[in-house]
């Protein structure tokens, strides 16, 4: 029967592509030698994954390729069409992307290539969803921590639907990571994550031990299982079935898909759903981290979903690792066709028949009038029969053979190999394409002398308020509404208006269909009596734009690499927030005429919907904050969000660009930015003490002891 619903599976090399397709994979994803999220990977070559796109092509299967991180100018425009085009014309069935500019990109020089929308995009809402099918996404990559009756409201959005059913489960909100970034440099919006939420860390709350000595791994999350959840999965409207593991090796992946393929399989001919225990204990030991848990499809968060124990020794089971090898490795499956073979004195030799409903023939030499041993048909089935180890079997062959005919048995071979080989080529020549050539063209950075540029601060409670209102030179404030307690922002916005600022709201981070509904039922009204918002979360934008006429501001988060991205936003009307991982020189490429510039600030780490708290069963919906202080001391300040239920982790450093503000300054922005986050009404006035002598007095200074210049000089790969 046709498969309604794809289940796609993770391939990290060639031989883990072709191992998934074996094992009942409808579709794989796997990652080429530039952009995917996985870098890490062994990935594939180009030439190595026109072989699997051949392979799954020929057996009715698909192949996704991950461009799933964000670009820099350089790598749009002189690497990313010579990567893509050998693929495109080859028959990629889709890529899979973080990066608007990419999208727009692909959509503009590959047309014919659908794209799907990666969950690093933090896709929490059902205007996203619109706005993303509007641009060309034929399918969604859902966050995993979107619940069943989230993912049931996006049904109406006539798109499809690709939700995690089994793998590694991240701590942070896809997209909103980057602890790897700036500890270590290596960023998972770059596809090297090192995976630092996998390491011990103490939680302190008042500088006091929380947890236990055996439950360090406070962000370590146990792997998904989903396998019970199937067909609630799949009546919500998913599409696709998600396997994680571009990391994991072959046995694991054939032998997830095989387990998966019996379910869904049942699912979807209406047989009687009910898991076998023994399945479960085989993925167990294929992987698991100190056990499963079954995502967020029905779980806000919870102690059970975190590992919390150092990952322990698991021994192999050998005896069904060797059978998923023997079982699934090399190419195993074949296009059956159906064959004529006629063989008539005085007329050419000649295989004939139809693939893909097209017919071909090849013909070969005359045959002759037997004058000894006549050919029989024994020895004619058995050499025209000899498909080796090509992609086809003949699965009918009808015969015309006269009774007293002579044929050598290599011109046999020959129009047999003739005819598989061109077989092949019609099978697969549906799936080719040809594309355009690029028009170069030189974008020149618009150049807009900022005569008034502004300084703008961030607030998260009325001490940092109330220094900021003290200084003559700040021009606007953003009321935090992620710290700031809410009972307090009107009369914060009050204070704002009286000191003639201008006062906007920065909303939460995370937006999903309850957050917008707090939006409608609590923020909204404050929203009309602000003069802008600072977004972070597209989705924020598109519920609120017809609704309300202020500013929107999107702030780093919603990320703007490069002058695709940047020229499709020029639409909005909105100001960006130039990206914290880009360095100097790339800034200098990219442009930043008419944005806004973060130059001091606690930078998040992490924007996630577990908490320590609850998973040390300390929850008491108070917005607290508690610190995690890894093996070698640094804390991080985590703040809770008890309204919208989620945390952010802050870096160990602020971020302090004071120093540099030269450089600043001749990239242009419109405005700078000081965020205070977890600054005392001391700290804050020093920040600010250094923000009028070198911004507005023009002086040289240097930065506050114990800071960072974060990404500012270096950057990420």
């Amino acid at each position: 029967m046709k498969r309604e619903v794809e289940l796609l599976a993770p391939a990290g090399s060639y031989d883990i592509a072709i191992a998934a397709i074996n094992a009942g994979a409808d579709a794989v994803y796997l990652g080429g030698e530039n952009f995917g999220a996985r870098a890490n990977a062994e990935n594939l070559k180009t030439e190595e994954i026109i072989d699997v796109l051949n392979y799954a092509h020929l057996n009715g299967r698909k192949v996704y390729l991950t461009i799933n991180t964000l670009l820099k100018n350089k790598e749009i425009k002189n690497d990313l069409y010579d990567f893509l085009r050998p693929l495109y014309e080859n028959g990629l069935d889709s890529v899979i992307v973080q990066d608007i500019g990419v999208l727009l990109f692909v959509k503009k020089y590959f047309p014919e290539l659908k794209i799907h929308a990666s969950t690093q995009m933090t896709i929490e809402g059902k205007e996203t969803v619109k706005w993303l099918k509007n641009l060309g996404a034929k399918r969604v990559v859902l966050p995993r921590e979107l619940s069943i009756d989230e993912i049931k409201d996006l049904k109406g959005t006539d798109i499809e639907i690709e939700s995690f059913v089994h793998g590694a489960l991240c701590y942070c909100y896809s997209g909103q990571c980057l602890l790897s970034s700036f500890i270590g440099g290596r960023s998972g919006n770059r596809g090297r994550c090192a995976q630092p939420c996998r390491l011990p860390y103490d939680v302190l709350y008042d500088g006091m031990l929380i947890n236990e000595s055996d439950e360090k791994y406070i962000l370590s999350p146990k792997d998904i299982c989903a396998l019970y959840l199937l067909p609630d999965i799949i009546d919500a409207g998913v599409t696709s079935l998600k396997i994680e593991g571009r990391m994991k090796k072959k046995e694991y992946v054939c032998g997830v898909v095989s387990i998966y393929r019996k379910y869904l399989d049942a699912i979807l001919d209406g047989k009687k759903f009910e898991v076998d225990e023994n399945d479960i204990m085989l993925l167990m030991d294929l992987f698991n981290r100190h056990g499963f848990n079954e995502s967020y499809y029905y779980t806000k968060n919870s102690r059970e979903m975190i590992s919390l124990k150092e990952p322990a020794f698991r021994e192999e089971n050998r005896e069904y690792t060797d059978y998923l090898r023997d079982k699934y490795s090399n190419k195993i499956l074949v296009k059956p066709l159906n064959i004529n073979v006629k063989c008539k004195v005085g007329e050419p030799f000649e295989i004939f028949g139809e693939v893909d409903d097209e017919e071909l023939k090849v013909e070969g030499a005359v045959v002759e009038e037997a004058q000894n041993m006549p050919l029989e048909l024994e020895t004619l089935n058995k050499h025209v029969n000899k498909t080796g180890n090509t992609d086809f079997v003949f699965a009918d062959i009808e015969y015309d053979l006269d009774d007293n005919t002579f044929l050598p048995v290599s011109e046999i071979n020959d129009v047999r190999r003739k005819y598989l080989d061109l077989a092949y080529e019609k099978a697969l020549a549906k799936f080719k394409r040809e594309c355009e050539e690029v028009e170069e063209t030189k974008q020149e950075e618009e150049c807009v002398e900022t005569e008034d540029r502004i300084i703008t601060v961030s607030v998260s409670s009325f001490d940092q308020l109330k220094e900021t209102l003290s200084r003559d030179f700040v021009d606007r404030v953003y009321i935090d509404l992620n710290l700031f307690p809410f009972d307090d922002v009107l009369n914060g916005m009050e204070l704002v208006k009286e000191g003639n600022r201008k006062v906007y709201l920065a909303l939460p981070y995370v937006a999903r269909k309850d957050d917008i509904k707090i939006i409608k039922d609590d923020y909204l009204k404050l929203i009309k009596q602000s003069d802008g918002v600072l977004i972070r979360n597209i989705e924020q934008y598109f519920y609120l734009k017809d609704l309300v006429d202020i500013d929107f501001v999107f702030d780093y988060n919603v990320y703007v690499w490069n002058d695709e991205t940047k020229d499709y936003f020029k639409d909005f009307n909105v100001t960006s927030t130039v990206p914290v991982e880009l360095n100097e020189a790339e800034l200098i490429d990219r442009g930043v005429n008419g944005e806004e510039f973060i130059a001091y600030g606690f930078i998040p780490m992490m924007i996630s919907a577990n908490c320590a708290f609850k998973t040390l069963n300390r929850c008491e919906k108070n917005n607290d904050r508690y610190a995690l202080s890894d093996k070698i001391n640094n804390e991080f300040v985590v703040r809770c969000n008890c309204r919208h239920c989620y945390n952010v982790m802050y870096n160990c450093n602020a971020t302090s660009l004071f120093k540099f503000k030269d450089d600043i300054e001749k990239l242009n922005p419109k405005s700078i930015r000081i965020s205070l986050t977890n600054e005392s009404a001391k700290l804050s006035s020093q920040v600010l003490d250094l923000t009028e002598r070198a911004f507005v007095a023009g002086e040289l200074v240097e930065d506050l002891p114990n800071t960072t210049r974060g990404h500012f000089k270096r950057g990420v790969l």
